[in-house]
């Protein structure tokens, strides 16, 4: 039961014996209302401001039953507040203990700063992945509505770097910066940065000429809501059939294919090994749709004369099955069972 609700209570416990002590004063004793309420208020609360007038042998008697309901509603209302105040406090002392918890024991875990219309959404397509998350924020109906929602919360400014390191920072493999205010982020950016030089780290801007600030600040990506919705609007306009194939392709969770990028590892299978020679559509069925160069540049469907590096990224679409395949393939040692030679091509 919230406070509301026990102060509702409690007033109309009070409220009724004061009517019922009224009443009572005006039938024995015939004294006007007036006179009837007030009496009964001092007499319900016990102040001992005596007898307004004299009462007779019946009036005592009501007084005295009046004295006693008092006194249970005292005793009522400060135990119902008093159990309410030490239920709650214990109750969120031990909830932040289950929290705090459950947040030390993740590892490879993302960190989403700010749980409003932005941070919901990163939130929803993040557990829609099987993502470990964690939710920092500082406005109560915003966290509250996080742990409704079941998503492990720490309470605070996502900028003070005693709270990060409460969610975890140094163990996380990436963070969101998705506070409503350019300033706040910001500071989250470089707080967070500081924290770990290798975070990966995504931050929204609502103005374009923070992006750059956010950059120089450590932010690995900048996403701008309105200029990415203008965009998304712009296209939905001019190809609304490429728009909705992509929806479909990363959104749909009854379709079997699936779009992935896995990063070439140190003497994987397909290190120094090109396209061409790894048989990669035909050993995996997976398909090559792009591929980032560590260096940052972007190749667009790589010609099969290309030879893949450590840290070069693979954008590829397949089935679960397929990507897990290429998957291996991009992390494992070299092994003859996947039939890749890169000595030579096979036919």
């Amino acid at each position: 039961m919230n406070l509301k609700r026990r102060l509702i209570d409690i007033g109309l416990v009070f409220g009724i014996i004061i009517l019922v002590g009224g009443l009572g004063y005006w039938l024995i004793e015939g004294w006007s209302w007036v006179d009837a309420i007030y009496m009964s208020i001092i007499t319900v609360t016990t102040v001992g401001f005596g007898e307004i007038h004299p009462l007779s042998p019946v009036g005592r008697l009501f007084t005295t039953v009046l004295i006693v309901l008092g006194v249970a509603g005292i005793t009522y209302a400060f135990s119902a507040l008093t159990n309410y105040v030490i239920a709650g406090e214990l109750g969120g002392i031990l909830e932040r203990r289950r929290m705090a918890r459950r947040v030390n024991s993740m590892r490879e875990h993302y960190i989403v700063c700010g749980f409003g219309r932005v941070g919901h959404q990163v939130c929803v397509e993040m557990k829609r992945e099987g993502q470990p998350l964690v939710v920092v924020d500082a406005n109560p109906p915003s966290v509250e509505r996080a742990e409704s929602q079941g998503y492990p919360v720490v309470v605070g400014d996502a900028g003070d770097d005693q709270i990060l390191q409460e969610a975890g920072i140094g163990r996380a493999r990436g963070l969101v910066a998705a506070v409503d205010s350019d300033a706040a982020n910001l500071m989250v950016v470089l707080s967070a940065r500081a924290l770990n030089p290798d975070l990966y780290i995504v931050a929204r801007a609502n103005l374009q000429d923070t992006e750059a600030k956010m950059l120089r600040a450590g932010a690995d990506r900048v996403i701008s809501p309105y200029s990415l919705g203008g965009r998304r609007m712009a296209l939905m306009l001019v190809h609304p059939d490429v728009v909705d194939f992509l929806d479909v392709v990363m959104h749909d969770e009854t379709l079997e294919l699936l779009l992935e990028d896995l990063t070439v590892g140190q003497g994987c299978t397909l290190d120094q090994c090109s396209i061409g020679e790894a048989r990669i559509r035909k050993v995996t069925g997976a398909n090559i749709l792009g591929l980032k160069r560590k260096e940052g540049g972007i190749v667009i469907s790589p010609e099969a004369s290309t030879v893949l590096h450590p840290g070069d990224v693979l954008i590829a679409l397949g089935t679960r099955g397929q990507l897990e395949t290429l998957a291996s393939l991009v992390s494992a040692p070299p092994s003859p069972s996947h039939g890749i030679s890169r000595k030579r091509a096979t036919a």
